[in-house]
């Protein structure tokens, strides 16, 4: 049944947004986002310069009808500067000598039907996937320059990845400057799959720092090119001084050729001509999205057509006293695809007992307050800097969703795809570490800066709540960042509230629980009669406003060695009576037997017992440690369609208050008023405890009342 409600909590309270719609559709603004959108439509259909000075002259003709006119230079684009000539890659190599014809193994033929086929789930991370190769080839040769400089041909090439995109031929070409390969590394590395050159390079390394640069594991990366081409040709050079050039060709049905080349450069050049099912990847926007997904934060320059496309920094990689303030904030936009300023950040790596690198932006504001559907999550995975999994489940639990960030680590187990953990626990433990270090980040923002945080949580409150019923896990922790108002509080700002450390350092000595009562507003509260003693006493009292925050409290249920009670409970009434003085009666003992007796015959279809009350209250009635109006909606809403009727209760009565003094003398002089009279006062004290929802029932008898007060 919690687990029912949970979700029933966390889907309600949507708000309405057709007004605000409806006003922006009426307003200048759009007009002139749309006039924008028009124009930028023009330049993605038609992508030269005059559709750019087209676009500029749009936006000119617009305000200048709107705006009044101003003098200013002339600073329209020329034709030439407007746009830089793309860079396209040429296949400029010769072949020469004799073509040499050799065989896949028979093994590695089926395993390639399997990875050209079923092991990707998308086909796009075929890119991911060479462009990764290209980064661990240039990282191999960057490595032997630093070690061995006389090893390496042509040291001056520049480190750095070259891809160009060709609409007319249907073919993409992903070009580095890397460590290359001889004749027979071709063989080895590309006539046998699942042999991973890199993880070779990487047993070399040992224990160098190097060796987390690499990226590539399982020696099958390459063949995803064969989900997307036909026939796949590769120009490579190894960089060992006095190396011959080289041409791989295959269709990947079962052969592949290897030819002498010469004008190859240093380096690896891959040329896929694509399947029709994949001209798609002959488009540069295309490919300049997937880079930037999957690969943007590889460690050397990738150049799309000449232009350099991965140009933000991995943040998580460097230190954090490195970064600037507009660093974070463009690389926090880059993540969350948003414009606002990120409330809080933390970042955090560590090497045991795992190697983590990450980092977290904690935004200032989130959508689903409008109800715009629950947000997908917000952290991507990396492997060393290559994306594993975007909006990444498991890393974080379910309601740290509206945090944002990146975390990477070496150490998480992949499938053979690079696509899927293999490690559950692993990944459990992992997130442990994170969400307790966001967590604990969050607590030491809340003590340094109070206000802020108070602001930040009326904006995300509702997230750690959630938390708190579905995580049991995180419930002491999440529990220290919960703020309430309080009877002690203000009502002059909303960010008045008290953390429950705050309300057990401000405990009456005789206090041993933490008291709440949940009612619709402050005014309520401060009116109600279950906090009236407790005012009297000058004992501080939590008000709840939301019903899912007494859900929240109950499962709560202790802070530190606190309980959390309602004003309402047996236990605030055990409290009450053991630390007041006890009161002394009007009536006798026999009026006052008499008087409940009485009162259990005539409203028994509401009270099962009536009895005198202790606590300093000035209504005439009150109901004790009766059952959760809060909870006996979140029963409705579970159950929509079933009448739930109220329990009957036991009432206890101000047996000093006047109407009640009153109501003992009419029960045999005038039984048909005291009747009425008695029936409501039994409704007011329901209505008290807010287990009557529809008080219309009660209009007639207070019309007869009335009337018969009128007519005396």
């Amino acid at each position: 049944m919690q687990r029912t409600l949970s979700k029933v909590i966390l889907n309600s309270g949507k708000n309405n947004l057709l007004k605000s719609t409806s006003n922006l559709l009426n307003s200048n603004l759009l007009k002139a986002t749309t006039t924008n959108v028009i124009g930028i439509k023009t330049i993605n259909n038609n992508n030269n310069v005059n559709s750019i000075i087209s676009f500029k002259n749009l936006n000119k003709r617009y305000f200048s009808s709107n705006t009044p006119k101003v003098e200013e230079e002339d600073d329209e684009i020329a034709p030439d500067e407007a746009i830089k000539t793309e860079e396209k890659i040429k296949e400029t190599e010769k072949v020469i000598g004799l073509s040499e014809k050799l065989s896949f193994q028979t093994e590695t033929q089926k395993i390639l039907h399997i990875v050209a086929e079923s092991l990707y789930t998308e086909k796009e991370v075929f890119i991911r996937e060479l462009i990764s190769n290209a980064s661990d080839a240039i990282e191999k040769v960057r490595h032997t320059q630093l070690t061995n400089a006389s090893m390496i041909e042509d040291p001056s090439i520049p480190f750095e990845i070259k891809i160009s995109t060709d609409e007319d031929n249907k073919t993409l070409i992903i070009q580095d400057s890397g460590i290359g390969m001889t004749r027979d590394e071709m063989i080895k590395n590309l006539g046998k799959i699942g042999y991973s050159g890199s993880g070779d390079f990487i047993k070399k390394l040992g224990e160098n720092p190097d060796k987390a640069s690499i990226i590539g594991q399982f020696g099958v990366g390459f063949y995803s090119c064969f989900m997307v081409g036909h026939t796949i040709k590769i120009y490579t050079k190894s960089a060992t001084p006095g190396s011959k050039g080289y041409l791989w060709e295959s269709d990947g049905t079962g052969s592949y050729s290897i030819t002498e080349a010469e004008g190859v450069s240093r380096g690896t050049k891959i040329i896929i001509h694509l399947k029709p099912s994949s001209y798609e990847y002959s488009k540069k926007s295309i490919v300049e999205n997937i880079i930037k997904k999957y690969s943007n934060f590889v460690g050397f320059p990738i150049a799309l057509n000449g232009t350099t496309v991965n140009t933000i920094k991995p943040l998580w990689t460097l230190n954090k006293n490195a970064i600037s303030e507009e660093e974070h904030k463009e690389f926090y936009q880059f993540l969350s695809k948003s414009y606002d300023t990120p409330s809080y950040r933390v970042h955090f790596s560590t090497d045991t007992p795992l190697s983590i690198r990450s980092i977290f932006y904690i935004p200032s504001q989130h959508m689903e307050k409008y109800g715009m559907g629950k947000m997908e999550p917000g952290v991507s995975l990396f492997s060393r800097k290559v994306l594993i999994q975007q909006k990444a489940n498991g890393i974080l639990p379910e309601w740290m969703r509206f945090v944002r960030g990146v975390v990477d680590s070496e150490d998480i187990p992949l499938n053979v795809s690079r696509e899927h953990l293999q490690d559950n626990g692993l990944i459990q433990r992992i997130s442990s570490v994170l969400v307790k270090r966001i967590l604990k980040h969050l607590n030491d923002e809340s003590k340094s800066n109070p206000e802020k945080f108070n602001v930040f949580m009326t904006e995300f409150g509702g997230f750690f709540k959630e938390g708190i019923i579905t995580d049991f896990k995180w419930k002491d922790e999440i529990s220290k960042l919960l703020r309430f108002e309080s009877s002690n509080g203000s009502t002059a700002s909303k960010t008045d509230v008290i953390s429950l450390e705050q309300y057990v350092s401000r405990m009456k000595p005789e206090q041993k629980n933490i008291f709440f009562l949940s009612v619709p507003n402050r005014a309520v509260g401060l009116s109600s009669p279950y906090y009236e003693p407790f005012q009297l006493k000058d004992i501080e009292v939590i008000f709840l406003y939301n019903a899912v925050d007494e859900f929240v409290l109950t499962n709560v249920g202790h802070f530190g060695d606190k309980k959390i009670v309602s004003v309402e409970s047996k236990e605030a009434e055990e409290f009450l009576a053991t630390n007041q003085d006890k009161k002394t009666e009007t009536l006798s003992q026999d009026e006052i037997d008499k008087f409940l007796s009485w009162v259990t015959t005539i409203a028994s279809d509401k009270v099962t017992q009536a009895k005198p009350t202790t606590r300093s209250i000035s209504s005439p009635a009150i109901i004790i440690d009766h059952e959760s109006a809060n909870f006996r909606r979140m029963l409705k809403m579970v159950e929509p369609g079933k009448q739930h009727e109220t329990p009957k209760q036991v009432v206890e009565f101000n047996m000093n208050h006047p109407i009640i003094l009153k109501l003992v003398q009419q029960t045999e002089s005038n039984p048909t008023i005291a009747k009425l009279v008695i029936d409501q006062v039994v409704d007011n004290a329901f209505v008290s405890a807010g287990l009557i929802e529809d008080n219309r029932e009660m209009i007639p008898r207070i019309n007869q009342l009335l009337d018969s007060l009128l007519t005396k």
